[in-house]
């Protein structure tokens, strides 16, 4: 039988279980792991969100896999739910920045393979590449589907449709190196995925809802109940991905490139994760900084018009002037630049009651006009990134203005480590953050510590 191109991608991503793992790709994976494990422990704590209620669904142990902020544990699919679920609340989480797609990889990816790897015992190197090996995976089918799933009135998630399966093939290389094991795993996944929707996520209906919280943790869930039965005996087609019926043809629209599965997984550069350092959609961040840095310029007092240029998607989706909960609070760039030059800073408890009702932010959000920058919606096209333009006007005369293409503009390697650093202090307890960020420096050799939050 000839080579299909799903038996090839899966191939071609098994062999990184031989491969030396670069330094590039050990700071990404530990910076990665931590600063999921992070999220999610602060908002099981906090009860935030859906972990107000997704224990609903599973059975506390005394005894299994760490449920991150919590004081029980669970089974494997069990604690990858709840990890998923609770990583994804605060909308904290890293982004691919890729010009074919975007979405969220981690907060399926590491509850799904650290649930098991404590199952099974495994950690250092073999975690690490199994780690490596989804979330590089999870940049080629990206590639691949493109972003018709999205585009017009279809509404899939991306993280529920592209990293499930990633996380499948990460869980099947971190317990075997059988690829027959692996391309079932996948197929088992793709073939029976449970794909959210961005039904909630609209400023025209104003419903910003839990589920997107759930759909992550369902994914989570599935990845490792795939490898479950996998194991167990079960199989799959054999081009899950490729097939007629396939993956790629069901969620394409159109948009999928099935050759660029066969990217080298070697040129997969887990730098394009973006880890955001504002608890706020990606589509905000860009325009949180330039706020920020142009706060400490102009005196709020002289600014009575704010202009936000940004892409056409963002302009639309991130539009909504209704702040009734939290989650519209993240996905609002009025509110989160409002905030940004009225507070001087973005952190967590801006987003939260009663920060919401904050009457000067409040007033200042009448004032942001936000414009869809036919230049910038090009560059997003054409990166992947999320730039922004901030200009501040009294009357009709410009005061100032700043554009930055990310978050992290202006800082060298250690203010990005630093922006780390406080990002996880604000999350966690000294203890927790020190323990990870004692895996971000040694992932190899710390793996341990991130059952112990």
């Amino acid at each position: 039988m000839a080579m299909t191109l799903d038996r090839q991608w899966v191939d071609n991503h098994m062999a990184l279980l031989q491969e030396p793992i670069p330094a590039t790709v050990r700071e990404a994976l530990g910076v990665l792991v931590a600063d999921t494990v992070a999220i999610a422990s602060h908002a099981r704590r906090e009860r935030i969100g859906g972990a107000r209620v997704d224990f609903g669904l599973i059975n506390a142990q005394a005894q299994g896999c760490a449920v991150w902020g919590a004081d029980y544990h669970a089974t494997p699919a069990d604690a990858a739910f709840l990890n998923g679920c609770a990583a994804e609340v605060l909308d904290f989480q890293e982004v691919l920045i890729n010009p074919r797609n975007n979405g969220h990889a981690a907060v399926v990816i590491v509850p799904a393979l650290l649930a098991l790897a404590q199952q099974r015992g495994l950690g250092g190197e073999r975690l690490l590449r199994a780690l490596w090996v989804a979330f590089a995976a999870n940049i080629r089918l990206a590639e691949a589907l493109g972003r018709g799933h999205r585009t017009g009135r279809p509404g899939f998630r991306t993280t529920s449709v592209l990293a499930p399966a990633a996380a499948a093939l990460g869980a099947a290389a971190l317990v075997s190196d059988d690829a027959e094991l692996a391309l079932n795993s996948v197929a088992l996944c793709a073939s029976s995925l449970n794909a959210g929707l961005l039904s909630g996520l609209s400023p025209q209906v104003g419903s910003y809802s839990l589920d997107k919280d759930f759909a992550v943790g369902f994914a989570a869930r599935h990845a490792v109940q795939a490898l479950q039965l996998a194991e167990a005996g079960a199989d799959g087609p054999r081009q899950p991905l490729t097939g007629e019926h396939g993956w790629l043809a069901s969620f394409g629209f159109g948009a999928e490139q099935p050759q660029s599965l066969l990217g080298d997984p070697l040129e997969a550069d887990l730098g394009s994760y973006a880890i955001k350092p504002y608890p706020a959609c990606f589509g905000c961040q860009s325009a949180i900084r330039a706020a920020l840095m142009l706060a400490e310029r102009v005196p709020l007092a002289r600014v009575d018009k704010v202009r936000v240029e940004v892409n056409q998607g963002s302009a639309s989706s991130l539009s909504t002037r209704s702040i009734g909960s939290s989650l519209a609070a993240r996905f609002s760039l009025p509110y989160a630049v409002s905030g940004a030059l009225v507070r001087a800073r973005s952190g967590l408890a801006d987003f939260e009651a009663p920060a919401l009702d904050e009457p000067a932010v409040q007033a200042l959000m009448h004032c942001v006009e936000l414009y869809a920058s036919p230049e910038l919606s090009a560059r997003q096209q054409a990166t992947g990134g999320f730039p922004a333009i901030v200009r501040l006007f009294h009357g009709d005369q410009e005061i100032d203005a700043q554009a930055c293409d990310g978050p992290q503009d202006g800082l060298d390697a250690a203010g990005r480590r630093e922006l780390f650093r406080a990002k996880l202090g604000a999350l966690c307890p000294p203890p927790l953050t020190e323990r990870l960020l004692a895996f971000a420096r040694e992932p190899e050799r710390a793996a341990v510590l991130l059952f112990q939050t």
